[in-house]
């Protein structure tokens, strides 16, 4: 113990080792200290930038200063520590405003600098030794760190694990391609924009603002007040400004409004949209991108506090949504302005980003209110006809009237996210998704597109391909990203065809929407997917949202046995950090060749099923879970499942087909957003459903025997061998064959 007590004493630093720590820090944490003043200068372009910059200054001196006075506390450090553990802690205020981890990272970066102090001071003292292990010690790990920072990342999943389902391509045209209309490029807004000229002196039309002081919070104080003098407008009078693509002809045409999410707030996000514009309306869509960057964070928040800026301000995206739709209602009634009858104000689509994702699924529920429910004072005068939403990577439930979510019902829906999204890291539009109701519209469906190596922001091509600012960007594993441009042709053609449906009366491109793989051949090569799809029409056999009984299902009359299961029962799924507010069923099994084969069975009684016709299709939704089964330890879900699925008659003839017919079952999507793993703070992995269709003629062409019309089971039959468990929901018939 004496020996290892003297080891220990002849490493630990003396005085001329703290001083040369203390430089070293001293060093480093100027540098560091120079960068977030270069990052905080970089978005401080304007005279509300330069307000942030000084008031986040204040904050590091301020939380320095604390610091000092507990350093000077040790009153063993040497003059020259103190002060280099002052420097150094300046940096440290954002990093640890961002998130715990990346303090730590900082943590680990103070030490690596004190290592080598120590072991450039013991060289310089000649004890070779002890200065180059301390040297070696520190700098080795510190170059590696460095590597990090500059490295894009690593790729950790092919696409090719994904290959598209195998299915009859679709004689259609692509509708990413652009159509035959001219196009002309126009804009609106208040006229005295303090900023944008497309907006102020130069804006083809002026616009009328609105007042939006009961849907604002936050929209006060010193934050408030620069807000204002920046932009030039507050509350009483929001502008409602927004870039047009203006289709050559007499019209009327649909119109179509699209709002991004928030960003920083002088770096101007609706231009970001121009490539849906031009191909939107060259398709015979008015097309508007929508200013609402005046309610996106700025620097200035931090006047408040960490937490200041706007509050829950995604209502108010919302209304001024149809705050310009009711801006056209009035343009496009005016026999003197230039758009009269130019907008079909019954024919309408909403796509949002992000925030803005949320805010149009909000706006289709306002539409139909006549009071705003937070403050009846406030009448809404809307009604206009919109037809569906589409939903960019959406935040979910920040705007939640009586607690509860905002929830449309009957119109249709599109979701897409990307598997590599660092800001929205977890797929919470598939909540919106299986919230949403069909009650009173036969023609209404929902689809859902869960885009491999797509990120936040390359949906929009001014926010790009890191989805947070510098220092923190360097931290994002972003090698695995699809290219920019192939992400944007990805949301073409599925908008675009969403677009055919529901405003040019073309509802062949529901097929494709439906079951994306029959319009592979439009995306980009490589291009990894998985997807989900629901119509008012389907009937549904088991959704598993009525009951708790594992033995009924959906449809009347349907009843649902298992064998062989280790593992069954119905159950909340869980996204990376919220539910997906829909029940499924969990299946599992223990892998026991000796066992008979697990089999999963939903019956149709003792009169079968008269109403099946060869036409029609039979479609359920899967995804891996990384759930144990009953009774298996160190449980890892298989590379791949095949598993068949039969009909059985009522004389027992049975025609099985294998889901390897149209793709095997993959394990749990895994993408490394960072790095560093630890950066990471929710799960890596979460369910996403992938919906898989079989014609009833398949079986029939198995099986002549099979009679359709008095079917008595739809039969899942998995395989023993392997201990596995998976999630199984919607299993549904289609009339329509998609």
């Amino acid at each position: 113990m004496q020996r290892i007590l003297g080891w220990l004493k002849r490493l630990w630093p003396e005085a001329a080792s703290w001083a040369a720590m203390g430089r070293g820090w001293r060093w480093t944490g100027s540098l560091l200290f120079v960068l977030v003043a270069l990052t905080l200068f970089s978005h401080a372009a304007d005279l509300y930038g330069f307000l942030g910059l000084l008031i986040a200054v204040g904050l590091v001196l301020a939380i320095a200063g604390i610091i000092w006075l507990l350093i000077l506390a040790l009153a063993a450090m040497t003059p020259s520590t103190r002060w280099g553990l002052l420097i150094l802690a300046a940096p440290l205020v954002p990093a640890a405003l961002n998130a715990v981890a990346f303090a730590a990272y900082y943590v680990l970066l103070l030490l690596l600098v004190a290592l080598i102090a120590v072991g450039v001071r013991r060289l310089r003292s000649e004890r070779f030794r002890s200065g180059l292990a301390f040297a070696l010690a520190g700098g080795l790990p510190l170059l590696g760190l460095s590597v990090l920072v500059l490295l894009s990342g690593w790729p950790v999943q092919s696409s090719d694990a994904w290959p598209a389902i195998d299915a009859p391509p679709l004689t259609l045209e692509d509708p990413s391609l652009p159509g035959d209309l001219a196009v002309r490029q126009l804009s609106y807004g208040s006229g005295a924009d303090p900023h944008r000229g497309e907006y102020g002196a130069d804006a083809d039309w002026k616009s009328e603002s609105v007042d939006a002081s009961k849907l604002l919070e936050g929209w006060d104080g010193l934050a408030g007040w620069s807000r204002t003098k920046f932009w030039g407008a507050d509350p009483e009078a929001l502008p409602v400004q927004g870039r047009v693509w203006l289709p050559e002809g007499e019209g009327p045409f649909p119109i179509v409004l699209i709002v991004h999410g928030n960003h920083e707030m002088s770096d101007y996000s609706d231009v970001g949209y121009d490539y849906l514009g031009e191909l939107f309306a060259s398709r015979g869509t008015i097309t508007v991108s929508v200013d609402e960057n005046f309610l996106n964070s700025g620097l200035a928040d931090l006047i408040a506090g960490p937490e200041g800026g706007l509050e829950e301000e995604s209502d108010a995206r919302a209304w001024l949504l149809l705050q310009h739709l009711a801006q056209w209602r009035q343009w496009t009634a005016d026999p003197e302005h230039p758009m009269f009858g130019k907008a079909d104000l019954d024919r309408v689509v909403l796509i949002g980003h992000s925030r803005g994702g949320e805010a149009v699924s909000e706006a289709a529920v306002f539409n139909r209110l006549s009071r705003y429910p937070d403050d009846g004072s406030l009448a809404f005068d809307f009604q206009f006809g919109i037809r569906g939403v589409i939903a960019i990577a959406p935040v979910d439930s920040q705007y939640n009237p009586r607690e509860r979510e905002t929830t449309p019902r009957d119109l249709s829906y599109l979701v897409i996210h990307g598997s590599h999204d660092s800001d929205v890291n977890a797929f919470v539009g598939s909540a919106l998704f299986s919230r949403l109701e069909f009650v009173d519209c036969d023609s209404c469906f929902k689809a859902a597109f869960y885009l491999l190596g797509a990120n936040h922001g390359q949906f929009n091509t001014s926010w790009g391909q890191y989805d947070s600012m510098a220092p923190w960007a360097n931290q994002l594993n972003v090698s695995p990203l699809m290219d920019g441009d192939a992400q944007r042709q990805v949301a073409k053609a599925v908008f675009s065809a969403f677009l055919e449906v529901l405003l040019h009366e073309n509802p062949e491109y529901q097929a494709f929407l439906a079951r994306p793989e029959r319009g592979h051949a439009w995306f980009p090569d490589q291009t990894a997917y998985l997807s989900h799809y629901v119509d008012a029409r389907q009937i549904v056999l088991a959704d598993y949202e009525q009951d708790a009984d594992l033995e009924t299902g959906t449809e009347s009359g349907v009843k649902i046995s298992a064998d062989g299961m280790a593992l069954w029962q119905e159950s909340e799924v869980s996204l990376r950090w919220q539910n997906m507010d829909s029940v499924a069923v969990l299946l599992g099994w223990t892998g026991d060749p000796e066992s008979p084969a697990p089999v999963y069975e939903l019956a149709f009684g003792e009169s079968g099923s008269n109403w099946l016709k060869p036409e029609m299709t039979v479609s359920f939704s899967a995804a891996m879970s990384t759930k144990a089964p009953e009774g298996v330890e160190d449980f890892t879900a298989p590379e791949t499942l095949d598993f068949q699925i039969e009909l059985v008659d009522m004389s027992g003839n049975t025609a099985a087909l294998k889901l390897s017919d149209r793709r095997l079952l993959y394990p749990q999507v895994d993408p490394v957003l960072y790095k560093l793993e630890a950066l990471d703070d929710a799960d890596a992995s979460e369910v996403v459903f992938q919906r898989y269709v079989f014609e009833i003629r398949e079986w029939m062409a198995e099986n002549t025997m099979l009679d359709i019309t008095s079917l008595r089971a739809i039969r899942f039959v998995f395989p023993g061998e392997v201990p596995a468990s998976l999630w199984l929901d919607d299993l549904m018939v289609s009339p329509d064959g998609i």
